[in-house]
């Protein structure tokens, strides 16, 4: 029974010292403290987000900027409510091909609170709503400014094309053994072989046990990267792409359209003006959170780490 209960304790429960290393606050920012156990539970979140690990300090520096973005968004009163969370949080378990319940455990899985993800989604959605109240109807994009950009994504031989894509993602846990790794490599052989078109396709997808298909999106080759371009363009209208290893699993791209795009296409000029538009409200945000973070009362209890 001795023997047990020693066996127990070491891999059942937390050392004393190791709580309170998780209880020490380690900075607070605006009245609002970032202890130990707030830190590591960052890297991980965003190792899981950014697929790589981050630096103790990067994390920190996250958090204290979620901490700053809640407090502003709260001093204007639009800061985002536990509906719009759920809601978010619901939205990227789709993404993932599952429901918000079994999200949650992929996260524990990681090692991951759902609270945590669910508080850097709050930050991150009240900043938004900060930034729209504020400049969403104060940033004007001119027409000359419009139409010198439409000229250069439709002149001479880079003229523009408008991709019409759905993502799909054949989820596979990051921890998963090699053989379930395998078996699951075989079910996107078979999607990539069996769909070819995106009328028929997405049942396909849906039929499959742990897939989803995203809905439509429209893109121009001028916002993709040179090598997803040729991915695109080797790719028969209809087909998926080949697969791409993630955090989530295996992920393709369902090619639905392809269109070239002329300069008096007004399809065209209203996404150019909302990706300007989008620009500069990002522009507008980062100043914004310098600003307001050079403003903050951070403190660190401990020393600054």
């Amino acid at each position: 029974m001795a023997a047990a209960l020693g066996l127990s304790l070491q891999s059942g429960f937390i050392s004393a010292p190791a709580i309170a290393q998780e209880g020490q606050v380690i900075a607070v920012v605006n009245g609002f403290p970032i202890t130990g156990f707030d830190i590591p539970q960052r890297q991980r979140l965003l190792q899981l987000i950014n697929g790589r690990a981050p630096s103790r300090q990067e994390a920190l520096d996250d958090i204290i900027n979620d901490r700053v973005k809640f407090v502003e968004s709260r001093r204007f009163r639009v800061q985002a409510t536990d509906a719009q969370v759920d809601q978010a949080f619901a939205q990227v378990a789709a993404r993932s091909g599952v429901n918000p319940i079994a999200f949650e455990q992929v996260l524990r899985s990681q090692g991951i609170e759902a609270r945590v993800y669910k508080g850097r989604i709050r930050a991150d959605l009240s900043w938004t709503n900060l930034i729209q109240a504020r400049y969403g109807r104060t940033v004007f994009v001119p027409d000359a400014q419009l139409d010198a950009e439409v000229n250069k994504r439709t002149s001479g031989n880079s003229r523009a094309v408008e991709y019409t894509l759905r993502q799909v993602t054949v989820v596979v846990a990051p921890n998963a053994a090699p053989g379930v790794v395998q078996q699951r490599a075989g079910v996107v052989q078979t999607l990539r072989s069996r769909f070819e078109n995106c009328t028929t396709g997405p049942e396909l997808i849906n039929a499959t046990t742990d897939a989803a298909i995203r809905e439509p999106i429209r893109r121009s080759s001028s916002d993709l990267g040179a090598e997803f371009r040729r991915v695109l363009d080797s790719t028969q209208v209809g087909r998926l792409t080949p697969p791409s290893r993630t955090s989530q699993g295996f992920e393709m791209i369902a090619l639905c359209g392809k269109n070239e795009m002329r300069s008096d296409n007004q399809v065209m000029r209203n996404q150019v003006r909302d990706e300007l538009t989008q620009t500069e409200l990002r522009r507008i945000s980062q100043t914004y959170l310098q600003q307001i973070r050079r403003q903050a009362v951070i403190e660190y209890p401990r020393g600054r780490p």
